[in-house]
């Protein structure tokens, strides 16, 4: 849907707390009406190489305000001063596809150019306190979420988690956009018939959907109370582990989204700096589950006893 009253060209949404203003559609987020938009999205010519990159690889290209990249047979995305990204695609290259690295890698190092921590993963709402479930890839995070999901409860966002801070120093974790992905072994493990889904992603051995998800979708930022980086290891049980100090901090460090660019953007200070502000503030703890195992019902369940805990510290 076009909504705008002063560019009837352009297409108008919001993601991650911004408003963007897009010369193609972008159905995965939400439609918005607005004309100082924070953030420009345009097709057009995409440098070859950046001024004086701190860092070049044959995919990528960085240094302060800029981030250049390419993925090969699928387009070239160029991210200035964290609010514009011109995209280039290559020739008949499925729009979703174009989509998914703009959204994915080009949105990441926006983020980052902004001053927002974006963490590698998913969030939900419990007892009305934001949640993020981190790892690496495989562990589960989305997984998690479809559990909670089921539940009832409602979410923020898959994959990338916005964090930001108040002007009284709260972290606050940003509403994303309505879709969750899934890789087909987690998508079965919830029940759904991968054969009514379109996959985003064809692996030579898996398959990964895209899922929107209007139902329990918030639309608003919600105060942010815990992390939980999740792990898959040889074990009998499902464990939850509070973390202290600097393992706290190193979570945070290590489950940034695309964190190999910090150093490239002039930015190493900056995040060291707001991580250590979020992990002062924020429950940071390890959540082992067996390799094989999605462990669902403990997964949850220790989940909901930890924030219940939480709460009552708080209130103490």
């Amino acid at each position: 849907m076009l909504l705008n009253n002063c560019n009837s060209d352009k297409f108008f949404y919001t993601a991650f707390g911004l408003y963007i203003m897009s010369d193609f559609l972008l159905p995965e987020l939400l439609p918005a009406s607005i004309c100082t938009p924070d953030i420009c999205i345009s097709y057009g010519k995409v440098p070859i190489n950046i001024l004086n990159p701190v860092e070049k690889t044959d995919t990528y290209q960085v240094a302060k305000n800029q981030f250049l990249f390419q993925v090969q047979g699928i387009g070239r995305y160029y991210v200035t001063n964290g609010n514009r990204i011109v995209v280039n695609p290559a020739k008949r290259t499925e729009e979703h596809i174009v989509r998914l690295f703009l959204l994915g890698t080009s949105f990441g190092a926006l983020l980052l150019q902004r001053g927002i921590l974006p963490i590698h993963g998913s969030a939900v709402v419990i007892n009305g306190c934001g949640v993020i479930f981190t790892g690496a890839s495989g562990a589960g995070k989305s997984t998690l979420l479809a559990a909670f999901r089921q539940r009832g409860y409602s979410f923020l966002t898959d994959d990338v988690a916005a964090v930001t801070l108040k002007s009284d120093g709260a972290a606050l974790v940003q509403s994303a956009y309505p879709q969750q992905k899934l890789w087909r072994d987690s998508a079965e493990e919830i029940g759904l018939d991968t054969a009514q889904l379109a996959p985003v992603y064809n692996g030579i051995e898996k398959k990964k959907y895209s899922i929107p998800v209007h139902n329990g979708f918030i639309q608003s930022p919600v105060s942010l109370v815990a992390v939980y980086e999740l792990r898959a290891e040889s074990c009998r049980d499902v464990t939850l582990k509070p973390l202290w100090g600097m393992d706290k901090l190193a979570v945070l460090l290590k489950h940034t989204y695309r964190c190999w660019l910090i150093k490239g953007l002039g930015l190493m200070e900056v995040y060291f700096k707001l991580c250590i502000a979020v992990a002062r503030q924020v429950s940071v703890s390890r959540l082992t589950r067996p390799e094989g195992l999605f462990s669902l019902e403990e997964q949850v369940r220790l989940i909901n006893q930890d924030i219940a805990d939480c709460s009552l510290a708080a209130h103490l």
